[in-house]
């Protein structure tokens, strides 16, 4: 079974400087690692990229991210890239995007972010597959898992990275060295201050609505008549959450709601605690 993930671009960056270039760019370490998801941030450590990095060689990099941000995106690395020995083209015309559940014979890796994640492949578009298309198979898992996709669920200059699960979903090396925006991660991770984390929200079977959750990002979710987190995307009867992590664990039997409809909070399987 597979899916095409329409959604996604493929951005090359090859050359002689390509691996320091992107290593001095993302969170992630990708001198030490041939297939990893990661974050570009603003100087002040907010969100405002993020992609899988597969490493065909030294001096060339397949990026795979969100369509909406590919131009922006390129952008980014032009700005950035002074002297730098490295060229940047973008592959999408080419190449596609494949999340299946068993893996493909070429450029083909387990999500990082959670080993319950079927395989992410990046194919060309003359390639034949044999096996099921199913549309909305990456969808589900994503729901089911309350997997964080960054255009999906952060807000560009504004969204914490770490409130929304960057270090256990696989994006963050503390021990790469230097990035933009390195100092602040770092010391958000050590100060250990965290007010915000990532849930999955549900409608309750109960409530006699079987159809899709009518919300959508920057809904407000409700306890007591008093906001304690947004909505940051839905799908069918789910959605991922942003809540305060205080009054999350003060709710006791509490009444949740989005819209006035009756919603329930579970953590996320991939989180710490």
């Amino acid at each position: 079974m597979y899916e095409i993930l329409t959604n996604r671009s493929i951005i090359e960056v090859s050359g002689d400087d390509a691996m320091n270039f992107l290593h001095n760019l993302i969170t992630n370490d990708i001198k030490n690692n041939d297939y990893c998801y990661s974050y570009a941030l603003t100087n002040q450590g907010r969100y405002l990229f993020d992609f899988f990095v597969l490493k065909l060689s030294a001096t060339r990099f397949f990026i795979d991210i969100n369509i909406n941000q590919s131009d922006l995106f390129k952008n980014h690395l032009v700005h950035y890239k002074l002297r730098a020995k490295i060229e940047v083209n973008d592959l999408t015309n080419a190449y596609q995007v494949i999340y299946s559940k068993q893996q493909l014979p070429l450029n083909s890796h387990q999500d990082p972010r959670y080993n319950q994640l079927a395989f992410r492949s990046i194919i060309n578009k003359d390639d034949f597959l044999t096996t099921t298309r199913i549309e909305g198979l990456y969808q589900q898992d994503k729901y089911n898992f309350a997997i964080v996709d960054g255009y999906d669920d952060l807000i560009a200059n504004r969204s914490i990275p770490i409130e929304y699960g960057a270090e256990e979903l696989n994006a963050i090396s503390y021990s790469k060295g230097c990035y933009i925006g390195q100092e602040v991660v770092s010391r958000t991770k050590y100060q250990g201050v965290v007010r915000k984390k990532i849930f999955k929200l549900s409608i309750n079977i109960d409530s006699g609505n079987t159809g899709s959750l009518d919300i959508v990002k920057g809904d407000e979710i409700i306890a007591n008549n008093t906001r304690i987190g947004v909505v940051c995307s839905a799908y069918q009867n789910m959605a991922i959450a942003l809540i305060r992590v205080d009054d999350y664990y003060s709710l006791a039997d509490t009444v949740i709601t989005v819209r006035n409809l009756p919603v329930s909070l579970a953590a996320p399987p991939w989180r710490y605690s």
